[in-house]
């Protein structure tokens, strides 16, 4: 099983977490919702893969064997893509990052963390946080796309916001904490911050963006 290694470091680092049991999409894994034929979790690779990220981790819970199915496949396209699985994947999502950060090279400059089912996301969305991020100001240690006042992913952070992941913190109350060290990447679209947890948000994603999720035959 080509579970995810350390090795050399790379510069940029991507953690996708998709370890969640979709209890709201009545209990089915929401990342292999499709779009264009396409699995969300693939989509969600090819993009980061798109942006120079390498590895890309892709953090595994539940339904790790369905999702599983169409990862290894994608090996031999997305190099390197691994997999991690969070032992305990109904504690916080943060135990998920973790279990991601740790699968990364120790000298991963740079890490992009993001959902497994965003279904609005484009190329050029995740190099735009990764543009943020290199032209942030000194003392920033955290970027996040936001629209509306309302903060989504990918985020976009180095070694000080890795080390107090590793450490038992959440991203989140890392930002509430210390938000003289968080930049905001405002932006005038919702890709961002759009996923799907719900049957209701399939109809209105349809509705909204005239974009169609389908479930896997």
């Amino acid at each position: 099983m080509p579970e995810a290694t350390h090795g050399t470091g790379f510069g940029i680092g991507a953690v996708v977490l998709a370890a969640g049991a979709g209890r709201r999409m009545g209990h089915r894994p929401k990342s292999l919702l499709q779009r264009d034929g396409e699995p969300l979790l693939l989509r969600q690779v090819r993009l980061l893969a798109a942006a120079g990220c390498a590895p890309i981790v892709v953090v595994l819970g539940h339904h790790r064997q369905a999702l599983l199915r169409v990862l290894e496949p994608a090996q031999t396209r997305y190099r390197p893509l691994q997999w991690v699985t969070n032992p305990a994947p109904e504690e916080d999502p943060a135990s998920s990052l973790a279990c991601g950060l740790q699968a990364l090279p120790s000298d991963t400059s740079t890490i992009l963390v993001t959902l497994g089912d965003q279904p609005l996301l484009q190329d050029g969305d995740a190099q735009a946080v990764l543009d943020a991020w290199r032209s942030r100001a000194a003392g920033v240690q955290l970027v996040v796309p936001v629209h509306g006042g309302e903060p989504g992913h990918p985020l976009a952070f180095g070694a000080v916001v890795r080390a107090a992941v590793q450490g038992g913190a959440s991203v989140r109350a890392w930002r509430r904490a210390h938000p003289g060290q968080v930049a905001q990447l405002v932006a005038d679209h919702a890709r961002y911050t759009t996923d799907v947890d719900t049957p209701q948000a399939l109809h209105g994603l349809e509705q909204a963006h005239g974009v169609h999720l389908a479930w896997p035959a």
